[in-house]
This record gives structure tokens, C-alpha cells and sequence, in this order.
């Protein structure tokens, strides 16, 4: 049952249209759902502004939808459109408050039935990126100099020519492999994924190049095919994506090894400019037969040097020479020796007469007597002898022994 009017009135619960608007405005623009959704219908009551701003009516025959499409995002829109066209939108729904209408804020246009195609493009976008496929730790370098290079692309057409005009010009014998496959419709895909393994088992082939021109999403399906993706990320050789023009972009340019702008890109990628590469050899041959040539001068400058020196030309002479200097050598040692000896020899004399005068059997040579006591100390004084004492007397040749009859102690010292 809807609430009186004095009921919401007392509850504050009455909104003015601004409100109302506001509050649908935020409820629209918040809905994960209608953000970034795509919408397919019929375009109608196209207006195209003078500011490029473009404004038209979506609709099927259940509904109609207004749709707004900036100026800086009709810029990027390669598809052209007009009333009557059935076009798929991708955007976020909004709210026209001052005239309280919800539509449709484009950021991208394609014709209808590419929503589904983008859809899946993006699937498989994520899927393979899961695996691991456009990891650059992956992805195998370009050759330097390749022996051959591989082309998958169809015959027909400006794209072969391109590749083969760009390679002759850089590289005019450069060897080039050409595997004929469809690149759009029905069999292409088979026919692609045949030519990359064939190339990729080619012992001739270093490089091969994945291409064809430009064109819209359907046009390059065939390389947004998840058999072809797998096809260049299995290859042993490094692959180059060359298919459409620089602003188009397909799976397989994530997972090839590089990509190419152009397919005349990809022929400037997989091989030098040949003039370039003689100048280099040139340059660095002239260079080290300047290096050599130095070398070889200082080498006969040593020469000349060598075969003037005295001692060369007769070395007699420095032998002789190298003798007598020996020689002196071996004089200067032995003085040096003899030297060495004497004052060792005489450091010890001194040693030695030292150790002499300081042995008592040298002074029992000079006549003094030397007194011990029945433990064998040295008597050095009278006190502490007693009478009947026997006491043992050292002389230079012999022993004596003997009695104390009396000791008498001196009342000075003797002088």
C-alpha cells in the first residue's frame, strides 16, 4: 500500500526531480553491469555535430536506446556508420539529468555481430595468457643474419610484394621460402598452421614471417584462431606477426616472438641492410690489417734493436762478462763471511774469558782455599763455626780435610 502523502511528508521522504534524477543517475552509473556492456541494434536519428561529437538512437524492435559518442572516441572508431546500420556499442549507461533521459556513453563502435567476436577474442586473450604464452622470458630472439627466411601469406595480393621488395632492397640475395596459405575464410586456419610447421622443419629457414593486410575484425579472425596462436608458440624458430596494418591487433602478435607494424616492417625486422654489414666488414678489416701492420713494425723495430746489441752479435762477451761478475759475487760473499765468522769468533773469546774469570778452580790456582761444611756449603764466614768443627778444604789439585780448633772473629772488616 503506497504511503499517504502527509505520511512521506512528515517523514521527509519527499524528493524534488533533481533528486529523483540524481539518485537514478548514481543507481545507473554504479551497476557493474552496465558499465562497459555491449549493445547491439539499429542506429536511427544519427546527428553529427560540427564538434564531432556524434549523437543517435539504438534500437531493435522492442526498444530504442540513446547513445552519445565523443568526439576523441569517434576518432579511434575505424568503422563508419550510418542511419540504418546495425552496429554493436560498448559503454556505460548514464543519466542526462536536465532532461532526465538514461543513455548509452560509447566507447567503442563495430559493426554488428562483433561483440560476439570480441567477446571471444578477449576469452582467449585471457586463457592464453594464463599459460604463460606472451611471457617475453619465452620468446626467442631474432637471428642476426638468418640463412633463410620463411613466409606464410597468401600469394596474391600487395603483402608478398611488400615483404620481397624491403628484403631485396636490405639483403638483395637473401634467401626467401614462400608457403601459399589462405589467410581469411574457410580453410585458412588449417592452411596457416601447415605452412608455419612446414617452415619451422625447413633447415634452410632462420626466421619465418606470419602475414597478411590489413582489414576488420572478421578479416583477421583467421590469426585470432586459438590452432594458429598454439601453431607460432610451438615453433623452435622465431616467429614474426605481420598481419594488418599498425593500429590492428590480433592474439597472434601477443604470442609471436616479435610483432610487426607492417608486413614491409617485417622485412626491415629479419634482416640487416647488406651494404651496412660489407662497410662494417670493411671497416674492421681495414683495421685490423692496420693492427697487424703496427704490430709488425714494433716486432722489426725489436729486430733491429736486438741485432744491433753488442752482446748479440758476440756473446762471448757476455758470457765473460756474466763470469767475472760471478766472480766478484762470489769474492764479495766469502769477505762477507770471513767478516762474520771474525766477530762471531771474537764475541765469543770475550764470552769465554768471562766464563773463566768467574770459575773458582781459577782462583784455587792463585792460591785460595776454598772451605766447605759437612753438608758441602761454602764457609764464607767464621760466624757459625765451633770448635772441633770438621770442615773440608779445596785446593786447585786436591782436597784436604781439617778441624776448627778456635774460631776468632775479626773486630773489623780487613781492608
Amino acid at each position: 500500500m503506497k504511503r499517504p502523502f502527509a505520511a512521506a511528508e512528515a517523514a521527509g521522504k519527499i524528493l524534488s526531480v533533481g533528486e529523483l534524477t540524481s539518485h537514478i543517475k548514481t543507481l545507473l552509473e554504479d551497476d557493474e553491469v552496465l558499465s562497459g556492456v555491449w549493445v547491439q541494434g539499429e542506429i536511427s536519428n544519427l546527428v553529427k555535430a560540427a564538434s564531432g561529437h556524434a549523437y543517435f538512437t539504438l534500437k531493435d524492435d522492442k526498444a530504442v536506446v540513446k547513445a552519445a559518442l565523443w568526439a576523441g572516441v569517434r576518432r579511434q572508431v575505424k568503422t563508419e556508420f550510418k542511419n540504418g546500420d546495425k552496429v554493436a556499442v560498448c559503454g556505460s549507461v548514464s543519466v542526462y539529468e536536465p532532461r532526465g533521459e538514461y543513455q548509452i556513453i560509447v566507447s567503442d563502435l563495430r559493426p554488428a555481430g562483433i561483440g560476439a567476436l570480441y567477446e571471444a577474442f578477449e576469452k582467449l586473450k585471457q586463457k592464453l595468457a594464463a599459460e604463460g604464452l606472451f611471457d617475453p622470458a619465452r620468446k626467442l630472439p631474432l637471428p642476426f643474419l638468418p640463412r633463410g627466411v620463411g613466409i606464410v601469406t597468401s600469394p596474391k595480393g600487395a603483402v608478398v610484394q611488400d615483404i620481397f621488395r624491403v628484403v631485396r632492397r636490405r639483403f638483395p640475395n637473401m634467401p626467401l621460402y614462400l608457403v601459399p596459405a589462405k589467410v581469411q575464410g574457410e580453410g585458412a586456419v588449417s592452411e596457416v598452421v601447415a605452412g608455419i610447421r612446414l617452415l619451422d622443419a625447413d633447415p634452410r629457414v632462420d626466421v619465418i614471417i606470419v602475414a597478411r593486410g590489413g582489414g576488420s575484425l572478421e578479416d583477421l579472425w583467421t590469426f585470432n584462431e586459438e590452432a594458429v596462436c598454439r601453431a607460432i608458440a610451438a615453433a623452435v624458430k622465431p616467429v614474426v606477426s605481420a598481419v594488418g596494418h599498425e593500429t590492428d591487433t590480433t592474439i597472434a602478435d601477443f604470442v609471436a616472438d616479435r610483432r610487426a607494424a607492417t608486413p614491409s616492417v617485417a622485412g626491415e625486422l629479419v634482416v640487416p641492410v647488406k651494404d651496412d654489414l660489407v662497410r662494417r666488414i670493411q671497416d674492421r678489416t681495414g683495421r685490423l690489417h692496420r693492427a697487424v701492420e703496427t704490430a709488425l713494425a714494433l716486432a722489426r723495430q725489436r729486430l733491429r734493436k736486438a741485432q744491433a746489441c753488442r752482446f748479440l752479435q758476440k756473446p762471448a762477451q757476455l758470457i765473460a762478462e756474466r763470469r767475472l761478475k760471478v766472480l766478484n759475487l762470489a769474492r764479495d760473499v766469502e769477505l762477507l763471511a770471513a767478516r762474520r765468522f771474525e766477530a762471531r769468533r771474537h764475541g765469543f773469546q770475550v764470552l769465554a774469558a768471562r766464563l773463566t774469570a768467574l770459575n773458582p778452580r781459577s782462583l784455587l790456582r792463585r792460591g785460595f782455599i776454598m772451605a766447605t761444611d759437612e753438608s758441602g756449603a761454602v764457609v764464607s764466614s767464621v760466624r757459625g763455626l765451633r770448635a772441633g768443627q770438621p770442615l773440608h778444604l779445596a785446593f786447585a789439585d786436591g782436597r784436604a780435610g781439617a778441624r776448627v780448633e778456635e774460631p776468632i772473629e775479626c773486630q773489623e772488616e780487613p781492608s
